[in-house]
């Protein structure tokens, strides 16, 4: 090994065991209490739906959705919160794909393939009846020989 070499497997050495000294410290990270925004601090604490301010997470632990509140941001007694939007589920796809019958939210789940181009061959499976095979596959606008190769490994033709 050169210098270079040696320095950086030094270096990363050293990095490694500052990372377990302070993954296994038994005192632990401290926790920030405040935040500088702007030309005043805020504190943080614990909102009203957690069980009690003086509780801490334990390394690991997920924080569920709106537990910390920064003081001063809650909205005026007059004011309406926003609605939380829902998040759309991902539909669960199972491969190999019938291409016959996939909806565009299952092309969409091979590789190179897009909501314009899972339109497109849905159009064109209604135009033209069902897929027979890789070529007739290729028949579609935007489905190159290079498109079509990664996509046949998950596509089955019934």
């Amino acid at each position: 090994m050169n210098t270079a070499e040696k320095k950086v497997v030094r270096i990363a050495i050293f990095l490694f065991a500052v990372g377990m000294l302070v993954r296994f410290l038994p005192w632990g990270l401290p926790a920030i209490e405040t935040v500088d925004i702007g030309d005043r601090p805020k504190v943080a604490q614990m909102s009203k739906n957690s069980e009690s301010s003086q509780s801490r997470l334990e390394y690991g632990e997920q924080v569920p959705a709106g537990a910390l509140a920064i003081a001063g941001d809650a909205p005026e007694s007059g004011e309406k919160k926003a609605p939380k939007r829902a998040k759309k589920k991902k539909a669960v796809v199972h491969f190999p794909l019938r291409i016959n019958a996939a909806t565009a939210d299952e092309l969409c789940a091979l590789k190179g393939v897009g909501p314009k181009l899972a339109d497109k061959i849905i159009a064109f499976r209604e135009a033209n009846g069902p897929f027979g095979g890789p070529s007739s596959l290729q028949k579609v606008p935007g489905i190159g020989k290079k498109k079509l190769e990664g996509i046949l490994p998950w596509v089955i033709f019934d």
